[in-house]
Parts: structure tokens; sequence; C-alpha cells
């Protein structure tokens, strides 16, 4: 199916799908080539019935990780981060024991073992995010096994906070607006942005708009706003061969069976999955049609979702506005890419729900 019968067939089966899942807002970039093909459905918010643009700014939830990753990986490609290190050796000694930063993870004897690596291939060996009020503790020995971790992600954004002496988002905002042409993105928002018409707004499964969510601070592993059309721009540079994206683009670690909740201790004898495994920074698949990579999102009320084939040089993003909006993922990449075999699809529905 050629990027136009699918932007045709999308065009008429979105709309029905929305409705049913009670959606408000949804865009989309489909990527083929040097071709980008936005597309875009009802509204920013429920009470102000404001369409939704192409310059629409959603959260990009967990698609954080991946553009975070490839800003980390241009330091380990430049000599300047080894992937194998352990991060506590970039650290002073004054920090590596009690600082308000790493506080909730001092005395984990596994400190001293997580790398780069391990952070970007969900291997450290921490909880997705740790409970409230409890220190940070790793469940197995870093590089053992898969346990999705967005801590992870957090440690080793302290780790290069200290290194480069920045703000992580004033850091990392060269990489945004210049390799990755993501003109209209960003990892923080504050409150004075509440009253912005191009920020799309949060809605719970009942179709209600929640409350305007500031993110003051980055979090590299969720704080991404975007439009569609920024998030497509690094999906190009993702389908072009460099040394980062084939770091980014292979296999570290195959995904288990494992439940990943906070709550879980992580199964040690839980089955890998063999057809859905992590690179550094994205999730992978094989199936029928060869290899894609891909990564989800899922701030609650922002659900969202990317995927990229590179022998087709196609690739997809998308944005949603509301806690339901996971039912669009499978009907979108199937047309998009023409199939329907989506074991990452499946794996997530067995262990995240």
């Amino acid at each position: 199916m050629s990027i136009k019968m699918a932007m045709e067939t999308l065009q008429t089966v979105v709309p029905g799908l929305m409705a049913t899942a009670v959606i408000p807002g949804v865009s989309i970039a489909i990527v083929h080539g040097e071709e980008i093909w936005p597309k875009q459905w009802g509204v920013i918010n429920a009470s102000t019935n404001q369409p939704v643009t192409a310059q629409t700014i959603f959260q990009a939830a967990s698609l954080s990780k991946p553009v975070f990753a490839y800003a980390v990986l241009q330091l380990v490609t430049a000599g300047h981060l080894d992937l194998d290190t352990p991060l506590i050796t970039y650290l002073p000694s004054s920090l590596q024991n009690e600082d308000p930063l790493f506080g909730h993870i001092v005395n984990e004897p596994n400190l001293c073992q997580i790398t780069t690596r391990h952070v970007l291939s969900h291997t450290p060996g921490f909880p997705n995010w740790a409970k409230e009020g409890e220190k940070l503790q790793t469940n197995f020995t870093p590089g053992t096994r898969f346990s999705y971790s967005g801590e992870g992600y957090h440690y080793l954004q302290r780790v290069l906070e200290r290194l480069v002496s920045q703000a992580a988002h004033t850091w990392i905002r060269p990489t945004l607006h210049t390799s990755l042409n993501m003109a209209q993105a960003s990892f923080t928002v504050t409150n004075e942005d509440a009253t912005r018409t191009d920020i799309a707004r949060g809605h719970d499964k009942a179709g209600q708009a929640a409350d305007f969510w500031e993110m003051a601070q980055m979090g590299a592993a969720y704080s991404l706003h975007c439009t569609a059309v920024a998030y497509a721009h690094f999906l190009q540079v993702m389908l072009r061969p460099s040394p980062v994206t084939t770091l980014m683009l292979t296999p570290q670690v195959q995904v288990n069976s494992s439940h990943a909740g906070q709550d879980d201790w992580p199964d040690l004898n839980a089955a890998a999955d063999p057809q859905v495994s992590w690179g550094l920074g994205w999730g992978l698949q094989s199936g029928e049609n060869g290899r894609f990579f891909w990564q989800w999102g899922d701030n609650g009320v922002f659900k969202a979702f990317a995927a990229g084939h590179v022998v087709s040089e196609t690739a997809v993003v998308i944005l949603v506005n509301s806690q339901n909006g996971d039912a669009l993922w499978r009907p979108i990449l199937k047309t998009t890419f023409d199939t329907d075999d989506w074991p990452a699809l499946d794996w997530l529905k067995r262990t995240f729900g």
C-alpha cells in the first residue's frame, strides 16, 4: 500500500475509531524517505473544541527516551562518555554517597556496576519507578536481564548533568533544534504555558479534560513535548545509517514476560520473548516483515507510539491526548506498514495490560 493510499484509508477509518474509544484529539505523521505526511483529527481540548493542527504540541511521554538516548550516544561516539564505564565513576566522590539528586539510591551496592549501556537497554536492575517514599534499589545484577526502567534514565540524566555541567534541558536543546530539526519540541513546560493555545490538554477515559500538567524540570524518560511533525524529523534521522543509529538499532537484550509494574519483584525465570528485544534507546521487533524499531508512551491522559522500518524507509508517530489513545495504535500501524504482525504490541499487552 502506498503512503497516499494509507493516508486516504486513515482519513476514513480514524474518526470512527476515535468516536468509539472516546478520544478527543490525534496527530500523526508518516515518514517515507524525505517526505513527511502529517494528519490531524479532533480537538486540543474537549472543553473548548479548538481543533488539532500540525502545530499542536502533545506530551510524547516515553517517546522521550529514544530522543534522549540519541543525544547521549552523540557523546559516546564523540568519545566523551563510555558505554561500559560505570556511571558512578563520572561523579565526584562527594556525590557518590549522599546528595539531594542521588539520595534516593544511597547504599545501593549495584550502583557501582550500572553503565550507560545498561540504562539505554533497560538492564540496570531498577524498577520502572521507585515506590513513593522508598529508597530506590536494584532487583537484580545489572546487565543480566531486561526490566523496563524509567528510573535508569533518571539516574543517567543526573550523571550527565554533572558531566556536562549543564541542566539537561539546556544541554539537549542543540540536539533537538539542530541535529534532529525538532524546532517544535521541548523537554520542559511551565505554568506560564498553560494559556497557550497550541498545547493539547490530556483527557480521561470519559473524555473529560485534565488540568494543565507543568513539567518545569526535564524528565529524560517522559517529559518531551512536541508536534507530530517534529518527532517525524527525528524518525527521518533514525532511518538513515550513522554511527549513532547503528548503536541504537543493534539488539542488546531480549525482553521477557515478567510483569514490569513497580510493585512486582521481577521473575528471574520469566521466558525471553523470541521476537522482541531492546537496542540502545529503542525497542526492536522481528517478524514476517523484518525488523522494526518502536517505542510507546503512556503519561496517563496522553498516549503515544512511534515505529520505523529502515528497509522501506517508512516510519510513523502517533500522538493522542487521551487515556484511551492506545486503541488507535494497531489500526494506524497496520495501515501504515500494511501488516498486522506486531509482536511488540502483543508483548505490551501481556506485560503492561
